[in-house]
């Protein structure tokens, strides 16, 4: 049986900015404090041990390893490259081992783009559009905005992905009740040529979310979804959208591929002192259920992967919520979110709720189904998943 297991590999616990939305350093969770700063070589091995000790089907896991942080560039480049050699290396009998570094570029130099050629590492790029909106959060130490120290780095790495050196360049962007979808779209996709997009959510709870958000995110979303499809170069890829009209169209046989995949995959996160949590956004929302009480250096895979079968059920939906009864799209919102943070869904502490952005994910599928009608899909294949509500 195939497996996926992701890992967000906390290589570093400190950072060179200071993002005022950042939910590792400027929420409640002080984790990091204690924390090495660095992973350490050891950890790492501790982490191969941990993974192949006990691990199933071996041969047949793909293991998605997210260099995090923090960030991630702050380790010396020798060390960056001994820690991910000591991985690659170990989990060498695995079907497949991939890395990503998610960075917000600024230490980013030939040195560091050598080093991701010879370790075949996918870069994604911290950017939140044009610089009067990146530059809102994402300053640095003294304050000050980070958007065109991060655009150099940015075509450094473009020119590297054109010249083949590095397999791939993406971006995640946060998205912003107050920002103008076209001005973030054309700046992220024309401006720097970036083409492989993820947009995120701000990290919300039905405790702390302001309704006012939601609907000025609404119309992002609706406006975002737009600007894809007037897009005549038809060469971006915004992976919520791939989702969405993914689960629009998913038939029989793909539905039991989607479910085999959820089925078989783990993701967790784990500290650069080799302690191990869960989804990483939950840390400062649950932290009873974040934290796993384990470290690498002295659990099993096995061990490990009974409490987060355990702990992945605490998050699951026990029932479906109210609204989500009467809405059309609800198989269709299961499909698409099938591995969105369940911080969303949280109040109180419980993942028992429907999702805070509801209504952005619904204009986001009304735009989906859309975008397929236009392009001559038959209805019947459009409507096949919608609900039937009375």
């Amino acid at each position: 049986m195939k497996q996926y297991v992701e890992v967000i590999l906390k290589m570093s616990e400190r950072c060179n900015i200071n993002c005022t939305y950042c939910y590792f350093f400027n929420k409640e969770n002080k984790d990091y404090e204690d924390n090495p700063p660095y992973l350490s070589a050891k950890t790492a091995r501790d982490f191969v041990r941990f993974l192949t000790s006990s691990a199933p089907n071996l041969k047949d896991t793909t293991f998605q390893i997210d260099l995090h942080g923090g960030e991630p560039l702050m380790l010396k480049p020798e060390r960056f490259e001994e820690i991910v050699t000591i991985l690659r290396d170990g989990l060498a009998e695995a079907e497949a081992v991939q890395f990503t570094v998610q960075t917000n570029a600024l230490l980013v130099d030939e040195t560091w783009l050598d080093l991701f050629s010879r370790l075949d590492i996918y870069v994604g790029v911290s950017i939140d559009g044009p610089k009067i909106y990146h530059d809102e959060n994402r300053v640095d130490k003294n304050g000050e905005g980070t958007f065109d120290r991060t655009v150099e780095k940015i075509a450094l790495l473009r020119q590297a992905v054109e010249a083949k050196r590095i397999p791939g360049l993406g971006a995640i962007c946060v998205m912003n009740p107050k920002f103008d979808a076209q001005q973030v779209y054309d700046t992220l996709t024309r401006s720097l040529g970036i083409t492989q997009l993820q947009f995120l959510f701000p990290d919300e709870t039905h405790d702390s979310i302001d309704p006012a958000n939601v609907a000025a995110l609404t119309q992002f979303s609706k406006a975002l979804f737009q600007c894809w499809m007037d897009d005549e170069r038809g060469t971006v890829r915004i992976r919520s959208f791939d989702r969405v009209l993914d689960a629009i169209l998913a038939d029989g046989p793909r539905k039991a591929v989607i479910h085999d995949e959820l089925t078989h995959s783990t993701v967790f996160t784990l500290s650069s002192a080799g302690d191990i949590g869960h989804d990483d956004t939950l840390r400062n929302v649950i932290p009873e259920i974040f934290y796993a009480g384990m470290n690498v250096a002295d659990v099993t895979f096995a061990e490990f992967l009974a409490w987060h079968g355990t702990i992945s059920a605490l998050l699951a939906r026990h029932s479906v919520a109210s609204v989500c009864r009467v809405c059309v799209w609800r198989d269709i919102c299961e499909i698409a979110t099938r591995s969105d943070t369940a911080l969303h869904r949280c109040k109180s502490g419980v993942a028992d709720q429907h999702t805070v952005y509801c209504d952005c994910l619904k204009a986001t599928y009304e735009k989906g189904a859309e975008y397929l009608a236009l392009r001559g899909v038959p209805i019947r294949d459009i409507s096949r998943n919608l609900v039937e509500t009375h």
